[in-house]
């Protein structure tokens, strides 16, 4: 595939604006919940701010709160409504790599909850994926590369080097936690960082998944 060395024996993925639109549906939905049940009108640049920061975290933020639970809940009533829907490409480039034999993981900051119904939604990727840890499997997170310590045991336990993994995600957070990790990394720019933003900072990027297919 293009972009994806030979030697590369897993590929890991950011979820949110990485397989999954998501920047549209969910900036929509915590500015209904702000303002719904916390009397705040939320700004793009208030969301740009914070977003990619763990949920709980990002929540309290965003609303104001210190009681990220009730959030949740708040947050959960309206999830039916603004849908994630994975990119047009996503499910193509997974049967791809599952076809050429390489690992398919996803590493991100959102919950297991979330990330679950989003996969439950979209059912053709599941039967691609090996490997899922979300916010609740770690107490780290993106830069810190120890966020991805539960993904090292399961690639160790599969014979599988940092050096033949490659982490793809859309942010500079999932750069940095990548690449201090000892993975490679290819950015996308289907979320807040441009093509110009990566390469200033010496991050190789790819418009959107579909350049992964040739």
């Amino acid at each position: 595939m293009n972009h994806i060395a030979e030697h590369i024996k897993a590929v890991i993925f950011d979820h949110d604006d990485t397989l999954v639109n998501t920047i549209e549906p969910i900036w929509k939905l915590h500015k209904h919940v702000a303002r719904e049940h916390y009397g705040k009108n939320l700004t793009n640049k208030e969301l740009h701010e914070h977003w990619g920061k763990p949920l709980k975290r990002m929540i309290c933020l965003l609303y104001g709160t210190d009681d990220p639970e009730t959030a949740i809940t708040h947050i959960s009533r309206y999830h039916r409504i603004y849908i994630k829907k994975f990119f047009d490409t996503t499910i193509a480039v997974l049967a791809r790599l599952h076809k050429e034999k390489k690992l398919i993981g996803v590493v991100t900051a959102t919950s297991r909850q979330y990330l679950e119904n989003d996969l439950d939604r979209h059912k053709g990727a599941q039967e691609f994926i090996d490997y899922t840890q979300a916010e609740d499997d770690t107490q780290f997170h993106k830069p810190d590369p120890r966020v991805f310590e539960p993904a090292l045991k399961w690639l160790t336990a599969r014979n599988v080097k940092p050096k033949e993994v490659l982490y793809i995600g859309d942010s500079f957070l999932d750069a940095q936690a990548a690449l201090k990790a000892g993975f490679n990394f290819l950015g996308v720019e289907t979320g807040l960082v441009t093509h110009d933003q990566f390469a200033k900072e010496g991050v190789a990027s790819i418009p959107d998944l579909s350049n992964l297919l040739g």
